[in-house]
């Protein structure tokens, strides 16, 4: 068989209406292309899997301001509807192989959606960041018969060509698959790829409506944009530590990596000319883990685009001149980890080892710029307790004066991460506990915090940082799931958002 004659078929499980873009299926669908393969996807994004949207649930927190979610969820089709539509797309493309790309949270809906094309017979290949973490698990089900660790990128080549010439793929790295008797070949990992060699990312393969995503209030044109792969930093609630230290054990290369201003410049015209976004999404870990020189050059590059962008990072990383430079060249937008306000609980536990002096002095340095900024917050991680998330709450409090909002998450004891070993230690969750999304509920069962209080303190997190304490009998009602608790909730919900996400609002930035 030909190049021009093998199909993939890419199979993207999402969280509903979750439409930043897949950058690897982007990525390997211009890899395909440019080799004359022929490429389709099936993506769950619009069909409604879900009661609520993970920013419907961020509405709901009074974490961001609400938006027209009525106009995004007309694009959305019926559940009943995802099935006969996969099969539909099946026979209608004929692939040659099915390529799953799933996060932890969503591999369970992509093996349902093998489950139902199972019956075709087609071989499949199933990457991403659950089973480069739990091979094992990920290949104890029967539908799922290839895997892929880490980046996926020449896998997915060698795999493509050794099908399409009918030769052996058993042996092709980063992949594991089963023999004909149910045992695992676990090949080895090959050395990271250069960055600079992909080719610019295919967003066409998508429904245009992908390129919608709320900010503020709004619904904007948006286009994500690779900056980084991998972190240097270690938080051991994060798994990109997990992947650097997995390609350093292989000596397989390093995985945190930068790539070029060029190759940057090219992704983003390429999103400017041919797909006219009009808002940039860097999605990297953290933003300014980069040298000073390489953020002045990358300034001085952005400035033929001008657009406005989002970035993330963290407090350390931040300096004068940085900020500075990150407003002229168009941040609008930035999300800052703070994770959690304790400072030993921070240093011990999430590694996260700078004091809360350090903390304070970073933020104070983004008085008076027009950047949206807002911190990230996790509430409930492993031997938290309502105490600790107090002091979260607090350090928040201290620097709301420079905040537009404040993001409190759920923990998640994802894969490949220090803190799901702790949990499971602590006896907090089990090897088969079923993890759900960071903005939708909390898995560990800890006596001394439990589930309906940390999902009480995330709902009320916003309210106590911006009100005032004469206020806190009232939001401590309200942490409350019950009857009670919940109509005072939406009392509170309909007046925080009168008072600082109305347009005229004065309390927090325009």
């Amino acid at each position: 068989m030909s190049a021009n004659d093998f199909k993939v078929l890419f199979l993207y499980p999402n969280l509903m209406l979750q439409t930043m873009f897949p950058q690897a299926i982007t990525t390997f669908s211009s890899l395909l292309k440019e080799r004359g393969y022929r490429v389709d996807i099936f993506d769950t994004t619009f069909y409604e899997t879900e009661e609520k949207s993970s920013d419907e649930h961020r509405i709901d927190n009074l974490q961001v301001k609400p938006y027209d979610v009525k106009k995004h969820r007309q694009v959305l089709k019926p559940l009943a509807d995802m099935i006969p539509d996969l099969r539909a797309k099946v026979e209608e493309f004929q692939p040659d192989l099915i390529a799953v790309s799933a996060l932890e949270d969503t591999f369970p809906l992509g093996v349902v959606l093998l489950k139902a094309i199972e019956d075709y017979g087609i071989p499949n290949l199933v990457g991403g960041v659950f089973p480069t973490f739990a091979p094992e698990k990920a290949l104890r089900e029967e539908v799922v018969k290839m895997i892929c660790l880490g980046e996926g990128e020449g896998a997915l080549l060698d795999l493509c060509e050794a099908l399409s010439m009918g030769k052996d793929h058993t042996r092709i790295q980063n992949l594991w698959l089963k023999d004909k008797e149910g045992r695992i070949i676990a090949n080895p990992l090959r050395e990271t790829i250069p960055l600079d060699t992909l080719p610019v990312p295919d967003f066409s393969l998508f429904d245009p409506n992908r390129f919608y995503k709320p900010m503020k209030g709004r619904l904007m044109r948006m286009g994500s944009v690779e900056t980084h792969r991998g972190c240097p930093y270690k938080c051991t609630f994060c798994n990109s530590p997990g992947q650097v230290q997995l390609y350093k054990s292989a000596s397989a290369g390093e995985f945190f990596r930068l790539k070029s201003i060029k190759k940057v410049h090219e992704e983003i015209k390429n999103l400017v000319d041919n797909f006219h976004v009009e808002y940039i999404h860097f999605p990297a870990d953290t933003f300014l883990a980069m040298p000073d020189d390489h953020l002045r050059r990358f300034a001085e590059m952005y400035s033929e685009f001008r657009l406005p962008f989002w970035c993330q990072t963290r407090p350390e990383t931040l300096t004068t001149e940085r900020i500075r430079i990150l407003e002229r060249m168009g941040c609008r937008d930035m999300s800052i980890g703070i994770e959690h306000g304790n400072e030993k609980f921070r240093t011990e536990v999430v590694k996260r080892p700078y004091t809360n002096e350090l903390l304070v002095k970073c933020f104070s340095l983004l008085e008076g710029t027009t950047i949206r900024v807002s911190t990230n917050n996790i509430v409930g991680m492993p031997m938290e307790t309502r105490d600790l998330t107090w002091d979260t709450i607090r350090m928040n409090r201290a620097i709301s004066r420079y905040l537009y909002s404040a993001n409190a998450f759920h923990f998640v004891p994802y894969h490949g991460t220090p803190l799901r070993q702790l949990a499971l230690k602590m006896g907090y969750i089990t090897e088969e506990t079923k993890l759900t999304c960071i903005t939708k509920d909390t898995v560990l069962n800890m006596p001394q915090y439990t589930k309906e209080e940390i999902k009480g303190a995330v709902r009320t997190f916003t309210l106590y940082m911006r009100y005032p304490e004469t206020e806190y009998p009232r939001i401590e009602g309200a942490e409350r799931l019950d009857d009670d608790g919940n109509r005072l909730f939406a009392d509170l919900q309909k007046e925080f958002t009168e008072r600082f996400f109305s347009d005229d609002a004065v309390s927090i930035h325009a």
